[in-house]
């Protein structure tokens, strides 16, 4: 959810109501992973491509902070993970021959974990951003944007990051929405206004409640997760057009190139054959695409 690096639905009509109580559930944390079995070994193309321990035990461990639609969210059971990134998954499997499994942790926990060693791989709408870089890799599969979610009545005539002086923001912790918000304090105090009154939540679901509450008048998140939720809202929310964009990316252990390397091909080839862009054109996203699965090329 910015140096977003352009920086994881089911709602009733009752305003409070809108973040879904199976999502909030589900995102106390866990284990959940699609059911959908993989390509034998021998069928599967990028199979050898993987490091061997990968190939032995049959599955790669994904890192997800699954409160980000359309890019991962919980079905209506409350435990199977559904989106943008489960589909891409779901593909990638077809390619490599494993099982590749969704752990749902918080999304400041993805870096440590993955530094680690307890999870293969992330993939949670993170952003690419230089400062990320010097702890983890990443392939860029999608470009996108942070920006503001505000309230439809607006009441304090938000619009850009400027009107933000004095205003209670809500952020995601670990997001890189964290440095606009220290970036734009700054920038009103030295022009004599107030600095950002920001609060840190632990998770997309606690900082769109409190938007929905009155409890922040704003939100700063990725453009992308910002729009579903919008739309999902019965008019209640709008986001605005994003103030800075760049890649996401899935992640990996710094220096993990095997692994990086098989799921690079991994992307061009389920981008070759269609399923990448249809994907995305599924969840209305395919402005997003990109043409080319690089790896760290965070320009900020």
């Amino acid at each position: 959810m910015s140096q977003i690096a352009a920086k994881k639905k089911f709602f009733r009509p009752t305003f409070l109501m809108l973040v879904p109580l199976a999502v909030m559930l589900a995102g106390c944390g866990g284990t959940s992973s699609a059911e959908n079995a993989p390509t034998s070994n021998g069928a599967a193309p990028l199979h050898s491509m993987l490091p061997k321990n990968i190939q032995d035990s049959g599955t790669i461990n994904i890192a997800s902070n699954v409160e980000y639609p359309p890019f991962e969210t919980f079905d209506t059971d409350g435990k199977t993970v559904i989106g943008i990134d489960r589909e891409i998954a779901d593909a990638l499997e077809k390619k490599l021959g494993v099982t590749i499994k969704f752990n749902n942790i918080s999304f400041d926990a993805i870096i440590p974990g993955l530094s680690s060693g307890r999870y293969d791989m992330a993939m949670s709408a993170m952003s690419d951003t230089l400062e990320r870089e010097k702890q983890v890799d990443f392939v860029d599969y999608f470009m996108a944007g942070a920006g503001i979610l505000r309230t439809m009545d607006n009441p304090h005539k938000v619009s850009t990051l400027d009107d933000l002086c004095g205003m209670k923001v809500g952020i995601v912790k670990g997001t890189t929405e964290t440095e606009d918000a220290d970036a734009q304090s700054k920038k009103c105090q030295a022009t004599g206004k107030p600095a950002l009154d920001v609060t840190i939540f632990p998770g997309q679901n606690q900082t769109i409640l409190a938007i929905q509450t009155g409890r922040v008048d704003v939100v700063l998140l990725d453009s992308t997760s910002g729009s579903s939720v919008a739309k999902d809202s019965g008019g209640k929310l709008e986001m605005l057009k994003p103030y800075q964009a760049g890649p996401f990316g899935i992640v990996f252990p710094k220096g993990d190139t095997q692994l990086e390397k098989a799921i690079q091909q991994g992307m061009t080839d389920i981008h070759k054959d269609g399923t990448y862009k249809d994907i995305l054109k599924k969840y209305g996203q395919e402005q997003g695409a990109v043409e080319e699965f690089t790896i760290n090329k965070a320009t900020s």
